[in-house]
């Protein structure tokens, strides 16, 4: 008896520390993944100048379990992606194949992004796309 005793009372302990063992190698991307963000800005294809959405072309951005999808602001957009902490890396982004004169410029800027951006930084309610430093475009939750 003071044998079963001793095997429960040790495996009730590695039942409660275990769970806090495995999670501390989990990444955690929660920040970005799971939210829709809807863009803010982004930085023209020639890095010239700051765009902004027009109200009724409004991008939106969506990561969750290594995929990417939303819209440009007129073509759905998708691929996949992947996180590792604040790092990032888009691949194989694809799109519907509209045409929308009056969006364009914006649509080739949000994806030219995509082929930039390295890492992220979520602030609150905000999201930065960037290329090292450089701050390619904004989005917020939506």
């Amino acid at each position: 008896m003071k044998v079963n005793l001793s095997v429960i009372t040790l495996s009730l302990g590695l039942l409660i520390l275990a769970p806090g063992c495995s999670t501390s190698k989990m990444k955690n991307n929660t920040a970005i993944e799971g939210r829709e963000w809807s863009l803010v800005s982004v930085q023209s294809k020639d890095g010239s100048t700051k765009l902004t959405p027009a109200e009724d072309q409004q991008p939106t951005l969506s990561i969750l379990q290594g995929r990417v999808s939303g819209s440009a602001g007129c073509n759905r957009i998708m691929g996949s992606v992947v996180v590792d902490g604040n790092k990032l890396k888009f691949d194989k982004v694809a799109t519907t194949m509209m045409l929308c004169p009056d969006a364009m410029n914006l649509e080739d800027a949000v994806l030219n992004v995509f082929g930039l951006a390295n890492n992220y930084k979520v602030t609150g309610t905000t999201l930065e796309l960037k290329k090292d430093s450089e701050v390619l475009a904004v989005y917020k939750i939506k």
